[in-house]
């Protein structure tokens, strides 16, 4: 089993269950090509109602589900699993998948989540989806929000936002907003192609532009960049009101035993305070 956390929940799932779809609020996991694992979550305003999120999932899926769907009782551990929600259960199926799943609301942080099971997967049995439960969380005991996903993990104040996200061969990205400030994480890999005929400060060079050179540390793994603070009230003043950001801070790192390249990139009118900042790069990392 390995971790996964995405915007806001977090569980554990067995490590060949993949992302196969990756949304603002919603995962799908698939195994050997095909659905094993589905979760949407959200934001409710009023009172939560089973009933009401199973008719817009119906809605929804009316065709592939051939009006299929109906209550089920959750099992025994399930109901142990989650006493800190309101629940309910229901079941499904189609020509092709057949599935089982239960809807959440949480009175503390007032989310509502859908996830479903496809049961006709192989790769389902019920003591792997009695543990996924038990591992459910849908927000964070801190003020930091947890991302895990394929083989990057991160931890990042809850203030900033998911604004963006790619993940292609070699190369992922998480990018976060809030007022202030635009936070970038970086993976690329694999690093020993990546840095033949240069260093890690040439790499950096060559997807970063800098107003002034980089500094790589001794063992030439680490490279640091920050924007050189403005002298003057007036001249901070100026950069507080320029309409297009500035870059404030970077640090780029080489992974060597995990042959990749992990680097923060801060944009803005001011850099982020240096305790966050840290934390932030601290906290990144490969499994």
């Amino acid at each position: 089993m390995r971790e996964i956390a995405w915007n806001g929940i977090r569980f554990t799932a067995p490590e060949d269950w993949t992302p196969a779809e990756l949304g603002f609020r919603y995962i799908l996991l698939e195994q050997a090509a095909a659905p094993v694992l589905e979760i949407k979550w959200g934001p409710i305003k009023g009172n939560f109602s089973h009933t009401r999120h199973l008719r817009q999932l119906s809605t929804r899926h009316e065709k592939s589900m051939e009006k299929t769907l109906r209550d089920w009782s959750l099992p025994a551990d399930w109901q142990q699993a989650l006493k800190p929600f309101q629940t309910g259960g229901f079941q499904w199926q189609s020509p092709r998948y057949s599935g089982i799943g239960a809807t959440l609301y949480c009175p503390s942080c007032r989310t509502a989540t859908l996830i479903q099971f496809y049961r006709s997967n192989p790769a389902f049995n019920d003591a792997v989806a009695s543990a996924l439960i038990a591992s459910f969380q849908d927000h964070s005991r801190d003020e930091q929000t947890r991302w895990s996903v394929f083989d990057i993990h991160a931890d990042v104040p809850s203030y900033l936002k998911l604004w963006r996200h790619r993940f292609t061969a070699g190369y992922f990205e998480l990018k976060f907003t809030s007022k202030a400030h635009t936070v970038i994480l970086n993976r690329w890999g694999p690093a020993s192609i990546l840095l033949a005929g240069k260093d890690l400060a040439g790499f950096a060079g060559s997807v970063a532009s800098f107003p002034s050179p980089p500094v790589m540390d001794e063992n030439l793994e680490t490279v640091q960049w920050s924007f050189p603070r403005a002298a003057g009230r007036w001249a901070q003043a100026l950069n507080r009101i320029k309409i297009i950001p500035f870059p404030q801070q970077f640090r780029m790192w080489h992974l060597e035993e995990k042959n990749r390249i992990l680097a923060v990139r801060v944009e803005g009118r001011r850099p982020l305070p240096p305790p966050v900042f840290n934390m932030i790069w601290k906290g990144f990392g490969c499994v």
